[in-house]
């Protein structure tokens, strides 16, 4: 019955996907939906953006081995999205389709747009691959090997996004959040009612102090702390996936409340994953690997139908963050590197129809979840793999965009600086490098913004008045 259940919601999503294909007319329906969001859904298809494997599934590996501490993983995605809505009204407002258009649009270098949009690349599909892993390692508890597992449940996501496009991807987004909610929160409500209420988790754990284990702050270990938000905290403000949807909404006004509205649902959310990895130690403590932790719980503790229901609810979280990625992804192929990179070195005459383009869009999605498949089989740890992508993208962008974005004065050869300088100090901190206990997620960013503010003020000219332009073209 539970493979049943699972089953029939693959198909009903799948077709329900491939229905919001009536609503692309062009490349703008196809990689927007036609700017046309509205804030609830506008705010759904944010908080799918996030809620996924890496948080169904992540979270509840992390809640089973550190406790309560580890929903700051899912508070970091809130704030990040409270904060974006800050400036969401501003970047709506340019009417941009990637992160990598607001970097021409600031520094007119093409360069650095493409440096920017190959590096959004990869963490990309570290997020998708991520999610591919998710689907495999729940999958595989019912005897389903993990790459066929991966396979069954990536074809579904990728087909329908290919062919419905960001409507497609919206439109089941709406309800794969509404299933993984509350999948998430009868589960949560049963392991608490087997546990013996909150109070009851990590008892009888003797390698742990239960004190630790319930505490939101953990052992104060603020490193530990740092290293679950700050990066989703950063990636939210720069991060392609989120941007296409505040850039499909209608106007800046309904950014800015989407935004918001997703940070606070993201929050309160995120909690039911790390209660159900806490309870899955407390009362399965035979398990010796975290990654069995919600697997465990959905086989051993509900019924069959609530367990159908329940798997879906997880496959709908991981489908709706892995469409988000996909959709994110064909845009920066499509848009940074086919219309603004080759295309645009053609001769004008040349430009392709929107037919063409949309045609385009659906072999690169096709593409991309193919790639993000092969990915999966070498990512050690859901979300290890989420963070390092995360922390390799913060690194290199979050500067020459959020500080581009807030300070007027910084230039192209401060942007250039502190995005190489960013990255290659956060390649080294994942390969061991550190200074003292300062986090790597902090010092890359750190040294990115201090690299741009040096070169920028070195580099900085004043804009030239009319007068002393026409006095320049006299003299010459």
């Amino acid at each position: 019955m539970i493979l049943t259940i699972l089953i029939l919601y693959l198909l009903a999503i799948f077709l329900v996907g491939v229905w919001g294909n009536k609503y692309n007319n062009g490349v703008s329906d196809y990689l927007l939906a036609g700017r046309r969001l509205g804030v609830w859904l506008g705010s759904f298809a944010l908080v799918a953006t996030l809620y996924g494997g890496g948080k169904v599934v992540g979270l509840s590996e992390k809640g089973f081995e550190s406790g309560l501490v580890s929903w700051w993983n899912g508070i970091g995605g809130g704030i990040g999205f409270i904060l974006i809505s800050l400036i969401a009204f501003r970047m709506r407002k340019l009417a941009l389709f990637t992160v990598p258009d607001f970097i021409m649009e600031r520094y007119k270098s093409n360069g650095l747009r493409i440096m920017c949009c190959l590096l959004s690349l990869v963490a990309l599909l570290g997020i998708l691959a991520s999610q591919v892993a998710a689907a495999s390692s729940i999958l595989e508890m019912f005897g389903i090997g993990s790459m066929t597992g991966a396979v069954v449940v990536s074809i579904v996501f990728i087909v329908y996004t290919a062919i419905g496009g960001l409507w497609g991807a919206t439109i089941t987004d709406f309800i794969h959040i509404i299933v993984a909610t509350v999948g998430t929160i009868i589960t949560s409500v049963i392991v608490l009612v087997k546990a013996g209420g909150f109070s009851g988790l990590g008892a009888g754990i003797s390698s742990i102090d239960k004190g630790e284990y319930l505490s939101l702050t953990g052992d104060w270990d603020l490193s530990f702390m740092v290293w679950l938000a700050l990066p989703l905290i950063l990636y939210n403000m720069i991060g392609q996936d989120v941007y296409q949807r505040l850039f499909a909404t209608k106007d800046g006004k309904v950014a800015k409340k989407a935004a918001f509205i997703a940070g606070i649902m993201l929050i309160s959310i995120t909690i039911f994953p790390v209660i159900i990895g806490m309870g899955a130690r407390t009362l399965f403590p035979e398990i010796t690997d975290s990654r069995l932790a919600l697997p465990t719980v959905i086989d051993q503790l509900l019924p069959d139908f609530v367990a159908g229901l329940v798997l879906a609810a997880v496959m709908a979280a991981i489908m709706s963050t892995a469409n988000s990625i996909l959709t994110a992804g064909t845009s920066h192929v499509i848009n940074d590197l086919y219309l603004n990179g080759i295309s645009s070195t053609k001769k004008k005459g040349n430009e392709k129809s929107d037919r063409y383009l949309l045609g385009l869009s659906r072999v690169w999605t096709l593409i991309l979840g193919g790639i993000a498949i092969l990915v999966a089989t070498i990512i050690p740890s859901i979300v290890d793999g989420l963070l390092i992508s995360y922390t390799l993208y913060t690194a290199g962008v979050f500067t020459p965009v959020v500080v581009g974005l807030l300070w007027k004065r910084g230039t192209v050869q401060g942007a250039y600086s502190s995005f190489i300088g960013g990255l290659l100090i956060a390649v080294l901190g994942i390969s061991g490098f550190s200074v003292g206990n300062l986090p790597i997620e902090v010092l890359s960013v750190m040294v990115a913004i201090i690299l741009y503010f040096i070169v920028s003020l070195l580099t900085y000219k004043k804009p030239m008045t009319q007068e002393q332009e026409l006095e320049e073209v006299g003299n010459k």
